[in-house]
């Protein structure tokens, strides 16, 4: 292959990565310049929050921010905590079902209304990256706590939210980015409704054991997530530490 060609793919790959970064970056609606660069990589993310941008108009002008922050926290926790009250019964579900749903459509509106109202703030900001991680952490832990999973995996990526949110405010600190992971807060949170239809229409299925430990479906769900979830939070972190490394910071 000549060096004319093996160049003209290089050029192609690089500008499909260019245009590809290009749509994953959403521009702050509210016209600040020194807004944090905010790259969502998930197509799910963005065409969702997109859509529930439509609606933002329903919600009142005397409606702050950080109520509908609020209102998604307690509609998320409860959610999480339906998932182990389904261990009296699978009816509880269904409250997870609508709690984290109105959780996730909560945490889109919240900082568009914050944007396009001229009403942001370190607060809100501060506010709703703590609602994500309660909510994604009392979920996991519940479901642990079930008679569907097992905690010894929920224990496991209990702490990765956080730490991945930990990493987030530094790049927004630091360098002002605010980088999404391709698998974010709504693919997330989906994870766990589609979870909670499973266990409402199925029940607490044993799939097969290792030994005498029972491997449940749930843990057959969470397991490859929680592992993807370690090693994003691993790449994130460590692309922090060799940016500020090579930044002299």
């Amino acid at each position: 292959m000549s060096e004319s060609v093996k160049d003209e793919k290089k050029l192609r790959k690089e500008q499909k990565a260019a245009k590809k970064a290009e749509r994953s970056i959403r521009r702050d609606q509210s016209g600040e310049k020194n807004a944090p660069l905010k790259t969502v990589p998930s197509l799910l993310e963005r065409k969702f929050a997109d859509f529930n941008y439509k609606f933002a108009y329903l919600i009142p002008e005397t409606v702050h921010p950080n109520v509908v922050t609020t209102v998604g926290i307690i509609a998320g926790l409860f959610g999480a905590l339906c998932f182990f009250l389904g261990t009296f019964s699978k009816w509880f579900f269904v409250g997870s079902i609508v709690g984290l749903l109105i959780h996730i459509v909560c945490d889109n509106l919240d900082g568009y209304m914050a944007r396009t109202r001229n009403q942001k703030s370190l607060r809100g900001g501060f506010y709703d990256i703590m609602s994500d991680t309660l909510v994604c952490t009392f979920t996991l832990l519940f479901i642990g706590l079930s008679s569907y999973g097992h905690l010894e995996f929920a224990a496991f990526g209990a702490p990765m939210y956080g730490i991945h949110m930990l990493c987030t405010m530094h790049f927004i600190m630091i360098y002002n980015e605010f980088p999404f992971p391709p698998f974010g807060p709504f693919e997330i949170h989906m994870m766990y409704i589609i979870t909670a239809i499973l266990n409402l229409i199925l029940g607490p299925v044993t799939l097969f054991h290792i030994g005498t430990f029972p491997v449940m479906l749930v843990d057959i769900i969470m397991i490859p997530v929680l592992l993807g979830a370690a090693i994003e939070v691993c790449r994130m972190a460590f692309t922090l530490f060799f940016r500020l490394k090579r930044d002299g910071k």
